[in-house]
């Protein structure tokens, strides 16, 4: 009986390929790798997976920059305020 599910080998390698892809710091399991819901999921949900996958890490890796350039803003401002009322 033929099955529609994907073969463990094909999840290896798609693993494989999205953990090529991944920033360099950042090295962990993509999406769940190793779940039990993954070995019911289609190639063609694999692909979507992976895409998705990658989006949520630049997501991720944009949402930092702008907390990083806040928090710098946020010093700088703390800074004039102390200088202002004569704390250094």
């Amino acid at each position: 009986m033929p099955t529609s599910h994907a073969p463990k080998d094909f999840i290896r390698a798609l693993a494989a390929a999205v953990q090529a892809e991944m920033p360099a710091p950042r090295q962990e399991k993509p999406f769940g790798l190793g779940a039990p819901w993954m070995y019911h999921a289609t190639p063609e949900e694999f692909e979507r997976l992976a895409r998705l996958h990658n989006r949520i890490l630049r997501k991720e890796l944009a949402l930092a920059a702008l907390r990083q350039e806040r928090a710098t803003i946020m010093r700088r401002s703390i800074r004039r305020m102390r200088r202002a009322t004569g704390k250094d």
